[in-house]
């Protein structure tokens, strides 16, 4: 799957960090939805991801996430891809348009969602 985010939602708090990257503008009716979350006042818990809709959804599964100044390429673990039945969630391409700050947040929020699971490449 890959899109163009003309829309980026960076939320966190003190319970909670979750990072939106959607694109409502190619296709209304289903836009393109890539979301990525997890509790981080829970020791060792782990991130939650959802692909379009909640019946694409997992904790954990992800192979490898790589980000770069305007991309975020994530790659799923084939049993995930199996389990959703749809070979274009194999590998999630992601192209965005951030200022300097709001890269910066992307940035924190991807360090606090995969701390400890080894997944995240920045390069």
């Amino acid at each position: 799957m890959k899109f163009t985010a003309s829309i980026i939602e960076p939320n966190t708090s003190e319970k909670i960090a979750n990072l939106l990257f959607a694109d409502p503008e190619t296709n209304p009716d289903e836009p393109s939805v890539f979301m990525l979350s997890r509790a981080i006042d829970i020791p060792n818990s782990v991130y939650y991801f959802e692909i379009n809709d909640q019946s694409n959804s997992s904790y954990g599964g992800l192979e490898s996430v790589q980000v770069s100044r305007n991309r975020l390429e994530v790659k799923l673990k084939r049993e995930l891809v199996e389990k959703f039945g749809n070979e274009d969630f194999a590998n999630i391409e992601i192209e965005f348009d951030a200022d300097e700050e709001m890269y910066q947040m992307i940035l924190d929020l991807l360090n606090k969602i995969f701390d400890g699971h080894n997944i995240l490449e920045i390069e």
